[in-house]
């Protein structure tokens, strides 16, 4: 996740030095789905939406910088085995839905869409950057969406436009701190043998009771009766 950050804000010439390093604080959500970091010095806000899971503002109230994360249930990746899940979801939150995210902000404008991106190494996802207008003041940000098991999670970082540059390397560091509790096993068969190799079973298509079911090999060109 951290390379894929980086990536996203030296797009934009952003990564100077990072602030001076402070201890973190780590945040587990209630249900126990995922968990978060920040630095200490960072303080917890009163969420702004119902969706909002945790929100937190940095120590330089001048600057601006907040970071979020929103999660709701979407489960129209959940149907999906993990293997087609980063199809699925660079159709599903594609540029129009971040369009739609940062509608919320007045005169929002996309200035560049990635995918595929990732969220806590485990959540395929995709990412997009953005400016708006927050009462006369020029701001930017970052925003990562993912789903993840039945739900979707979208987590931003942002601040004044002139101070982005200060707070990049932190807000990297906030949303790739995102780990993910396991929802999908690592082998498609689970711990069972691989019986997915297995000779297919034909059964056929004749009235009920008049032949015995049949075993065909996998070419079906042959099959043997049971004894």
């Amino acid at each position: 996740m951290r390379p894929f950050l980086f990536t996203v804000l030296l797009g934009l010439g952003l990564l100077t030095a990072a602030p001076a390093s402070a201890d973190t604080f780590l945040w587990q959500d209630p249900k126990g789905d995922y968990t978060m970091s920040f630095p200490d010095t960072w303080r917890l806000q009163t969420p702004d939406s119902p969706l909002t899971m945790l929100r937190v503002a940095g120590p330089i109230a001048a600057d601006r910088p907040v970071c979020k994360m929103q999660v709701t249930h979407d489960g129209r990746a959940a149907m999906y085995p993990k293997r087609l899940v980063d199809e699925a979801v660079v159709e599903f939150l594609n540029e129009e839905f971040f369009r739609d995210e940062i509608a919320q902000f007045n005169n929002a404008q996309l200035t560049a869409f990635y995918a595929p991106a990732s969220m806590g190494g485990k959540g395929d996802a995709t990412a997009a950057r953005y400016v708006y207008n927050d009462n006369g003041t020029p701001m930017y940000g970052v925003m990562i969406a993912s789903l993840y098991g039945s739900q979707r999670y979208v987590a931003s970082c942002g601040s004044r436009l002139d101070a982005f540059n200060r707070w990049a390397p932190v807000f990297a560091s906030i949303l790739g701190s995102v780990e993910f509790k396991d929802k999908y096993h690592p082998f498609a068969i689970g711990y069972y043998r691989n019986f997915l190799a297995d000779p297919q079973l034909a059964l056929p298509r004749v009235k009920p009771g008049t032949i015995h079911a049949h075993t065909y090999d996998i070419d079906r060109s042959s099959y043997k009766k049971w004894p």
